[in-house]
């Protein structure tokens, strides 16, 4: 006599569970799209406890707008060159015109500041959350653990004094009301001469003043991938993206890069945020 095997029901194998999985799920479906023939809810349904997304202000684009982001990220590089001081990654010559440079920040979010409130506005005297978490604590990162920490504190603050030249720049193309267009571009010429001292501090001795543009022997990169520097990069100031390449060499031989931009609207402070 056969002994049935109890590891088998009889008239229950793996095709028929499949197959009476697939009815199983295809009944609910019916019934799913039949809900609404008895008056059911015709929204998606929601699965766990998570809130409902909760949509934005809307915020209008304006000069007021461009002064806040402006002075945000004058803060944002105050807190990038504190946080790089802090750590000891400048010399101690360094270190006197990277003072003069937090100054100079502080000094123009209060002008900012007049300028806001002239233009009706409210003023916005804290970093860019935005630039903070996306450039500002990934640089920092990557400094703290690296092999040249100074070498990359002299990019990081050349590469965020350059990106504040640029973007004082283009929005001074964009802004609308004359005295604050000529607001900007006297800001925005600061910000350029700390980008020029920077670069002459770091590259001139080696590989000149001129860039590419202006140079054709002189190079974009140097020996090591790291992007070079220049007091003159170009005949006429640019608004493109900033390269900067810092850290240790990680395990897939290669160093933390980036590209700072000017502002756009995930960048822009609107008058609906507060610090």
């Amino acid at each position: 006599m056969n002994t049935p095997n109890p590891s088998q029901t009889p008239g229950f194998d793996r095709r028929t569970l499949l197959r009476r999985g697939g009815l199983t799920l295809g009944l609910g479906a019916f019934l799913s799209a039949c809900a609404a023939d008895f008056g059911g809810d015709t929204a998606p349904g929601r699965v766990g406890l998570v809130e409902s997304e909760t949509m934005l202000p809307e915020g209008a684009v304006n000069d007021v707008v461009y002064l806040r982001t402006m002075q945000s990220l004058e803060h944002s590089v105050v807190e990038l060159l504190t946080a790089l001081t802090a750590a000891g990654h400048f010399t101690a010559p360094q270190q006197s015109y990277i003072d003069r440079f937090i100054a100079d920040h502080i000094a123009a979010s209060e002008t900012i500041g007049q300028h806001i409130a002239e233009a009706g506005g409210e003023s916005f005297a804290c970093e860019n959350p935005w630039v903070r978490s996306r450039f500002v604590d990934p640089v920092l990162s990557a400094a703290n653990s690296s092999d040249d920490s100074n070498r990359d504190a002299r990019s990081a603050a050349h590469a965020f004094e350059t990106m504040l030249a640029h973007s004082y720049q283009h929005l001074v193309g964009i802004s609308a009301a004359p005295a604050i267009r000529q607001g900007l571009i006297t800001l925005g010429a600061s910000a350029a001469r700390r980008s020029a001292l920077l670069a002459a501090q770091s590259n001139a001795s080696e590989f000149g003043y001129f860039g590419p543009e202006i140079n054709s022997d002189a190079p974009e990169t140097d020996a090591e991938g790291f992007p070079v520097s220049y007091a003159l990069p170009a005949v006429f100031g640019q608004v493109g993206q900033i390269q900067l390449v810092v850290g240790a060499v990680n395990d897939e031989g290669s160093r933390y890069a980036t590209s700072l931009q000017t502002p756009a609207e995930n960048t822009f402070v609107y008058d609906y945020m507060s610090c």
